[in-house]
């Protein structure tokens, strides 16, 4: 596998140097731009030479169409800093022909760099170590002075609490205070623009207006960045100027910037932009004077109508939004580049909106404020793709200031990425939304570094239409940690998978991937629906290595986004050219089964699943019907041969049921129970007698504004053998369709808690049969605790102001089978085995020649092609 530094794509554009390319024009700092430009160097005489600046390159070459040259015209750009207020803009009038584009390019092997940060001047002492200066022009910036760079990096933006250089992520943090409330349960009342702060962090601001808080509010998902309204000191809450994307609850990470009181750090700084003065603390042996602002918004931006320009060998640093913009373009290309230090929270690399057939290629991009790359065009409604290619890029250090920042984002129809090296994000690698891109032969790790619920590659589709005909093959993924923090307390490896289809993502292939080492699984179909999964490498995933968990009709996912899903896909389904995509002959309101399950169409077929331990299970399968589903011919293995795939069932029951039936007085708690929980509402557990004798009803009343509560509920303890296996069943019904808890527990307090898996149980409102099948824990296995003695049969209801009611509740002992066989028995994998993979390189994931999964019908995935590839033939302009 090949990657390219700086020097090696600089030692490629050498070759170059010597092609003659039409007419060429020479910019150079030494330049005059009333010389004519036909010169790379200034004659003796210094009357004739290069150009000073681009926008001279750029009107000599219309001047020259307008004179009827049509020659191929290229401008080659001499080494220096070529500051830009504002985007070098070119237009239409600008552009080349098929196979003979405008080619823009370093001169040789020089490196020009257009810079869009201005050098400030006349430093003098202000407190301690502290510098102040002028700002200058840079005061008047539109929003003030957002980035100062030295040395090529940025600064610290003055802050509370200090950035934690040793580390980045985890440290540097602030934590809100408040009440307590779980995650994911709403609050009624909650707003989004509130802080309170602990005593200990509540600051003395001269200028609390001024102030940003960046935080990520009650999920791990992303920040925001918001202004302060008002500080009450007494109360120690703080009000924002506007909502963040969630109400900030307990716990949640947070710091304060932009306050001169703060500059107490090397390498801080803060601007006051109405007095125009900037003050700076510098770092350890470096020097203020060679520090900048950056004052552009952007350094290139082709305009609509702009065709078949080339931009090579430049390095563009500084600037507030995307670096490069190509708006409407058709065959441009920008290639051989460095990005670096461009783009603040809504900027970054490299922008490609509409327009056709754009390549962006074999760049560097890295430490953007945003994304890196963003291909966006085609048309939906025709499934017409607009052919931008992102290829052979290496991308790294994005998201820098917006945490939900992608290296490479694909939206539309039809683009690609490939053949790129990503790595060091927040989130998401390449994310992508739209129809038929094609995500391949890309090398991505250590993304998902600060943020949870997360993938290297992510797609959504509430629309029902997203993403399908989509390819995502030969991608190596690896180390995927995800990320999450809770009053300091930092949790890594956590939540996050290689390729995550979320929300009813469908139509995706997803073929030849290797999937390592991330934090929850390899491969997330969350309600994906249509996809085919094959010939693909899932190996040493934390959680397990793949999954496929599907959405019920009666579940809020469903409800909430049917009218989207809906509408989505009304908007093309009587189009031409959407009626031959897979799984669009289905109406969105027609899939639900009659269980209410609603995933169909999914193969997953021919991939090596592998565990490094028998505890992680090679599948997570939840509310799958695999009679609308495809699982076989697969490769399963864990060290010693037994695979977990989360189904246990076992044979007949055996011997007396050991739980006593319903007991007590009608219309009062059953004897023996207790509730254990303690939600809002009024929550019970009364016996009912009818001509079957007791019945237990859970039932509950929800507070006003909270009606969806979940009371749990415990019954007698008794003695289980470890190492034994039970089936726990019951009868249950409800007065509406609803999710409870079967399950077997024990604890002790602070000591230890363990829960028979797979509890959770879906009730409808006629009488049902409901099991549990689980085996006790015993010393050397997950969950075993020496002091573990008593078990006690669980209930749970996340009602509605609703009732589960239960009939009769058996605990048995059972015979076990193992649970591959458990999964056949439930239609699923027949053709599949449990075998070594047999490894001959595991570096490379190559197999033996004897390998199982040869009979299998996998094939050898070109591991070789995967990442940035060597141009063995720079290609000239009349190769485009």
């Amino acid at each position: 596998m090949r990657f390219f530094a700086p020097l090696m794509i600089c030692a490629s554009l050498f070759s170059l140097s010597s092609v003659s390319y039409g007419t060429e024009w020479f910019v150079s700092e030494k330049g005059d731009d009333t010389w004519t430009g036909l010169r790379p160097e200034s004659i003796s005489a210094q009357t004739d030479g290069p150009f000073a600046t681009l926008q001279r390159a750029r009107d000599a070459i219309r001047k020259a169409r307008a004179a009827g040259d049509l020659t191929p015209q290229t401008v080659q750009v001499r080494a220096g800093t070529y500051f830009l207020k504002e985007a070098f803009r070119l237009e239409a009038q600008d552009s080349g022909s098929p196979g003979a584009p405008v080619i823009w390019r370093a001169y040789k092997d020089e490196k020009p760099v257009i810079s869009g940060a201005m050098k400030i001047q006349g430093w003098t002492p202000w407190k301690g170590e502290v510098l102040q200066a002028p700002l200058g022009e840079a005061s008047k910036l539109k929003g003030g002075v957002r980035q100062v760079l030295l040395g090529g990096k940025r600064q610290t933006l003055a802050r509370y609490p200090n950035a934690d250089p040793s580390d980045p992520v985890a440290g540097g943090w602030a934590f809100a205070a408040g009440q307590g409330w779980p995650m994911y349960a709403d609050k009624p009342g909650e707003d989004k623009h509130t802080l309170e702060v602990k005593e200990a962090d509540l600051r003395q601001w001269a200028n609390p207006e001024e102030l940003e808080l960046t935080v990520f509010a009650r999920y791990n998902w992303w920040n925001d960045r918001v202004r302060l309204a008002s500080v009450d000191a007494g109360s120690r809450k703080i009000t924002l100027s506007k909502d963040c994307s969630y109400a900030i609850r307990l716990g949640d990470r947070y710091f304060f910037q932009n306050a001169l009181e703060e500059l107490d750090a090397p390498g801080e700084w803060y601007a006051d932009n109405k007095a125009g003065t900037l003050y700076f603390w510098p770092p350890t042996g470096m020097k203020a004077e060679d520090a900048s602002v950056v004052v552009s918004r952007a350094l290139l931006r082709l305009e609509p109508g702009t065709h078949d320009v080339v931009w090579r060998g430049f390095t563009l640093e500084g600037c507030e939004e995307m670096a490069v913009t190509l708006a409407e373009t058709d065959r441009c290309t920008f290639e051989y580049n460095w990005i670096r230090a461009a783009g603040e929270w809504n900027g970054g690399g490299v922008s490609v909106s509409k327009g056709t057939n754009n390549r962006i290629r074999y760049n560097q991009i890295e430490y953007v404020g945003n994304t890196g790359i963003a291909l966006r065009g085609g048309d939906i409604t025709t499934l017409t793709p607009a052919g931008h290619i992102a290829e052979h890029n290496h991308i790294h250090h994005f998201g820098i200031y917006y945490k939900q920042g992608s290296a490479i984002a694909l939206t539309g129809v039809g683009n690609k990425a490939e053949h790129n090296h990503l790595h060091d994000g927040p989130r998401f690698a390449i994310s992508h939304s739209g129809n038929r891109h094609q995500i391949n032969f890309n090398h991505i790790h250590d993304v998902s570094l600060e943020t949870e619920d997360t993938g290297a590659i992510y797609s959504g589709g509430r629309d029902w239409i997203t993403p399908r005909g989509t390819v995502i093959s030969y991608n190596f993924i690896h180390d995927v940690p995800g990320f999450s923090m809770h009053e300091g307390k930092a949790v890594t490896p956590n939540f996050a998978w290689g390729i995550y289809l979320d929300d009813n993502s469908g139509g995706v292939d997803v073929i030849g991937n290797i999937v390592t080492r991330c934090g929850r699984g390899g491969m997330h179909g969350h309600g994906a629906r249509d996809c085919v999964v094959q010939n693909n490498i899932f190996t040493g995933n934390k959680d397990w290595q793949v999954d496929f968990h599907g959405w019920l009709a009666s579940q809020s996912f469903w409800d909430r986004h049917l009218p989207t899903m809906v509408a989505g896909y009304e908007s093309v389904a009587g189009n031409d050219a959407w009626k031959t995509m897979r799984g669009m002959d289905m109406h969105p309101t027609q899939a639900p089964l009659p269980d209410g399950m609603t995933m169909r169409g999914n193969r997953f077929e021919r991939n090596i699943v592998e565990s490094d331990t028998p505890e992680v299970p090679v599948v997570s399968l939840l509310r799958v019907p695999f009679s609308h589903n495809t699982l076989d011919s697969n490769l399963y293995w864990a060290p010693g041969g037994v695979v977990k795939t989360g189904f246990q069932s076992a044979g007949e029951n055996e011997g007396d049921n050991l739980l006593k039936p319903w007991e007590g007085e009608s219309g009062k708690m059953p004897k023996g129970w207790q509730l254990i929980s303690k939600p809002a509402g009024n929550p019970r557990a009364v016996l009912h007698e009818s001509e079957n004798g007791f019945h237990a009803h859970f039932s509950c009343e929800g507070t006003e504004g909270n009606t969806k509560v979940h009371p749990t509920f415990s019954g007698t303890p008794l003695k289980l053998e470890p190492g034994a296996t039970y089936r726990l069943q019951a009868q249950v019904r409800a007065s509406a369709p609803g999710k409870g808890d079967l399950a077997v527990h024990s604890f002790v307090n602070k000591v230890y808690f363990w829960m028979s898996p797979r509890s959770s149980i879906e009730v409808d409102t006629e009488w049902s049969n409901r099991e549990v099948v689980f085996t006790v824990p015993s010393p050397g296995t997950p969950g075993w605790n020496e002091q573990m003695a008593l078990f006690s049969p669980r209930i749970g209801w996340r009602c509605d102001n609703g009732t589960l009611e239960v009939g009769a509740l058996e605990l048995h002992r059972v015979t076990p089978k193992s649970e591959m066989e458990s999964l056949r028995e439930k239609g699923a994998d027949l053709h599949s085995v449990v075998a070594d993979p047999l490894w001959e390189n595991k570096a490379t994931y190559s197999l033996k020649e004897n390998s199982p999964a040869w009979k299998l019908g996998f094939q050898k995935i070109p591991f070789e092609k995967i990442g940035p590839q060597p141009e063995t033939v720079i290609p000239s302009s009349n190769d485009r």
